[in-house]
């Protein structure tokens, strides 16, 4: 049998044989890699201890939101008020 055969057994008790499409192009890569050996038990992971964690926000996404409206508004401040200054006649 190679690797990636699924057998399929229908209700009325045909029996289907699927073989992956790879193994006619690269007959070399479905061949089996050895057994694989499971622990014994789940490792145990002291929470305290992890190393590497995703790092926390500073501030929540509403507030960076309107801090950028705010920049984005001082830059356009100078634009804006000589644009709405009155005709020079």
């Amino acid at each position: 049998m190679t690797v990636g055969t699924v057998i399929w057994t229908s209700p009325t008790g045909h029996t289907y044989t699927t073989k992956p499409g790879s193994a006619l192009l690269f007959p070399t890569l479905c061949l089996p890699t050895g057994e694989l050996w499971l622990p014994d038990r789940d490792p145990v992971v002291d929470v305290d201890q992890r190393a590497v964690m995703m790092p926390r926000r500073r501030r929540i996404r509403t507030e960076n939101l309107q801090r950028r409206i705010v920049a984005e508004r001082q830059l356009n401040d100078g634009l804006i008020t000589e644009r709405n200054k009155p005709p020079p006649f």
